[in-house]
Order: C-alpha cells, then structure tokens, then sequence
C-alpha cells in the first residue's frame, strides 16, 4: 500500500491471514482477548454456531470438543501476569454434572511461554488449567453468585493497616437468569489465584464417580501445569494427565472473604465495572473507586470505607479477616434505560469514565464534586474525589492531587461524618435552593434501589452508531 501527497511516500505491506480462532463469527458470542509478550491471546469460538470454543495463540490452542477443558463456556475478560495468561468467564459446570446442570464461575491460565506438547500434541496447551471463582455471601450454607459478567484489569494496591501491597482483580458476578435477581462485586487476590493452581487437582474415577481430590500419588511430579523451559520435552505422562485433569480442587476465595457491593432487584443485574484505583484521600489513605454497570444503563459508583483497616493476610481464617463496610456515592442513569452497559473504562488523563453498549459510546465525569452546595453533604458522600474547600466554600475535585495546604479541604471517608462542618459559615437558603443535581444524590438506606435520572451529566459525549454513520452531539 503506497500512500500519496507526502513528501517521503512510504510504502505499508499488509499481510493478509486467517482470523479464525482470533475473532468470533457471531458478535453475540462472548469472546475476550489479550495482546502480551508479543502475542494475542484470544478465547472465543472457532466455528459459526459457537460450539467449538477455544483458548488460542498462534498455533497453541485448547482440545477440540473437550467439556472437561471447556463446557459451553462465556468469555469474559484476561489479565496477564510476567509469566502467565488468566482468562475469565462462566461455563457449565462438569463437576455438577451427575447432579444436574450448573453454572459456575472460572478462571483458566496458560503459561506465555508454552510452546506445546510434544508430537502429537505440538499445537495443544500444555499448562491449561481452571478453577472456580468464589463469589458468595459465607455462612453455613453460603448464598453463591455463580455467573460473572466482568472483571477488571489486575490493580496494585495497598490494603489493610499495614504497608504490604497485593495485586487483586475485581469483578461483577450474578445469579441465574431464571433465579431471584441477585448481583455482586467480588476482588480476588492474585495470590489466592496462584495458591489455587498450585493446590491438588480434582477427578472422577469414572462417569458416575463424583469429582473428589486426587491424592498426591496419582499427580506426576512435577506440577502438572507449572511453566518449564520447554514444553516439547514435557513426558507423555505429563501431557495425559494435564489433559485429563484441567480442573483444579480448590476455588478461589474472594478477597475480603465476602462480597463488596450486592444489590437485589427485579429491575436490574450488574453488567460491567470499571475502578479508579489507589485514590488518594486528605489523610493519605487510598481507596479504590468503583464503577459498577448494569443492564438497564446505569452507573453506581462506591467505594469500600474500611479498605484500610484490619490486616488482609491469607493465613488468616477468611472470617476473621476485615468486614466490609461499602458507601454507595451515587446511582446514575447514563444510558437510556433499558439499554445495557457492556463496557466501561477510566480515562485517567481526561478523567472521564467511558460508557458503552452495543450501539453506545458515552464519556461522563468521573464525580460531580461541583453540584454539592453544602459542607455536609460533600463530606457525607464518602467520595474521595471530594472535599469540602473551606476557603473557597465549595465542593471541589481532589482526587489524587496535592495541595499546599491541605487543612483547608474537609473530607471523611470512612465515616461521612465532621463536626468542623458546624462551626463554618452557612450559604443563604437561595445559594442552597434546587443546588444539588439529583444525579449526583447519594442514595440513603430508606431508598437503596432509587433509579437518579440523568438530566445533569456533565460534558457529557455522546457517539451513537446507526448502521454505518457515526452521529455525534
């Protein structure tokens, strides 16, 4: 391809390839893909009706027509770590299946440096392997949300009273379509996730056994799934057992050892989320903000108030680790209603969260910080991208940004609570009238489920797709 009316034309060669394996042939097959080391890593479907899903890199790809590898399976998202890929999503539970039909949550992973098995397995994976992603509210009989929607990149950070940091994936899970409508946001720990595949594996002697763990004497050493050199020379021994025992025992525990945010409604389910990570508040603590979609257009931003307290250790039992105590800052219609959200992402250098559907494109602020007209209403919103300006006498944005002198600014996130803001002159009853937006009120816990209306969504932008044209406003 030569381009023109330059002064030095260069010259583009354009390779042209098979993208099978690489994109899906339906767009309502739910595909996710990841571009690390160098190369694309996809899980999709590889033929028209989507009954043959895959976890591709070019030529290494998962077993043809597996359901202990993959079961009906719904892709996600993937994050990637230095030495491995991880690949979210939900799928038909084989473990169940004696039992009758369930959907569980998985997370898989391959090494980025497998290379294949040995002939005839040179085009195989040779470090797959899943485990369940648990998601539930603990108790004798623990309440499970069982389907995820949607994950986060993995976000470094600081938990807990103590100094350590830990890298954790948040995502969105719900409960079956023909079941009561629950949603959920659980966090992983990246650790947790490494203990998990690094635990024992599960199996069923034959097809009416059930999926109990393998004792050590029947794993071959080493680790079945741990990255090697060369994975060309791995034995045969290794590569069938690999292939027949994709699954590992133990699920991933959710990072608090309970979920952040749960909501219950006929209306709607949790369908994307996006977090403004490590923000810093007034004191020096930071939080990590979410952004929670769901499938009838609406954004729910929170945050949890007690991220920094107690010690997030995994030796500790999950139940004596740090309760959770989760401030909704706002609830906002940003699509139209009945419009599911798919996607959403924090543009940290605009600081714009942008909004998408199948059809929709939308950039909305990140906070409407300005709207607030009161001290006490900007210090209960447990924002931390707010703060009380004492000199200025308004809500303004701080999120993440230093000050001279930061004693001016009030803010308290843990409690939404200060008595400084009593002892401040109060703004006259027209300043306060009709100033506050009612998409930036924050829900009380006498209405958890209000729907707040949009009609004041900030520099908004707007990009709706009609078949070929692209409109703007």
């Amino acid at each position: 391809m030569c381009r023109r009316y330059a002064r030095h034309p260069p010259n583009h060669h354009l390779e042209e390839f098979d993208g099978t394996g690489r994109c899906p042939y339906n767009p309502q097959h739910n595909s996710t893909a990841i571009f690390t080391d160098g190369h694309l890593y996809t899980a999709t479907a590889a033929d028209f009706s989507g009954s043959e899903p895959l976890i591709y890199r070019e030529p290494v790809r998962t077993e043809h027509s597996d359901l202990r590898l993959l079961n009906d399976p719904s892709f996600v998202g993937a994050v990637s770590s230095t030495s491995h890929a991880y690949f979210f999503y939900r799928e038909t539970a084989v473990e169940y299946m004696n039992c009758g039909k369930a959907v569980y949550s998985r997370v898989a992973r391959v090494c980025l440096n497998d290379k294949g098995g040995p002939h005839p397995f040179n085009d195989r994976w040779t470090s797959f392997l899943k485990a369940r992603l648990n998601c539930s509210i603990p108790g004798e009989y623990p309440f499970y949300f069982d389907e995820i929607q949607a994950n986060t990149e993995i976000i470094n950070g600081i938990y807990g009273s103590g100094s350590s940091r830990n890298d954790i994936v948040y995502a969105v899970f719900t409960t079956p379509q023909n079941a009561i409508g629950g949603s959920a946001v659980c966090a992983f720990a990246m650790r947790d996730i490494l203990d998990a595949f690094e635990g024992p594996f599960k199996g069923q002697k034959n097809m009416n056994s059930n999926w109990l763990p393998l004792p050590k004497e029947k794993v071959p050493h080493p680790q079945p799934g741990a990255c090697v050199e060369d994975s060309r020379t791995l034995s045969d021994s290794a590569i069938n057992f690999i292939k027949t025992h994709p699954l590992m025992d133990r699920g991933v525990p959710s990072f608090l050892a309970r979920p952040i945010l749960i909501r219950v409604s006929l209306q709607y389910r949790f369908s994307a989320i996006a977090v403004h990570p490590q923000v810093q508040s007034m004191n020096g603590n930071k939080f990590d903000v979410m952004y929670i979609g769901t499938d009838d257009g609406r954004v729910i931003k929170a945050v949890n108030v007690a991220s920094n307290e107690g010690v997030f250790d995994s030796s500790m039992d999950e139940y004596s680790r740090n309760p959770v105590r989760t401030a909704v800052i706002s609830e906002v219609q940003v699509l139209p209603p009945g419009v599911p959200i798919k996607q959403m992402h924090v543009a940290l250098t605009t600081e714009k969260l942008i909004v998408s559907s199948g059809d929709i494109i939308k950039a909305v602020t990140l906070s409407h910080c300005p709207n607030i007209k009161s001290c006490r209403e900007c210090v209960a919103l447990q924002d931390p991208h707010c703060a009380w300006d004492s000199k200025q006498q308004q809500c303004s944005w701080v999120g993440n940004r230093q000050f001279p002198n930061p004693e001016r600014f009030l803010q308290n996130i843990e409690t939404g609570k200060t008595d400084i803001c009593n002892k401040l002159p109060a703004l006259l009853p027209s300043e306060r009238h009709n100033s506050r937006s009612p998409a930036t009120k924050k829900p009380t816990q006498s209405e958890p489920n209000r729907l707040l209306p949009n009609n004041d969504i900030q520099n908004e932008i707007l990009i709706e797709v009609v078949e070929t044209n692209v409109l703007s406003e």
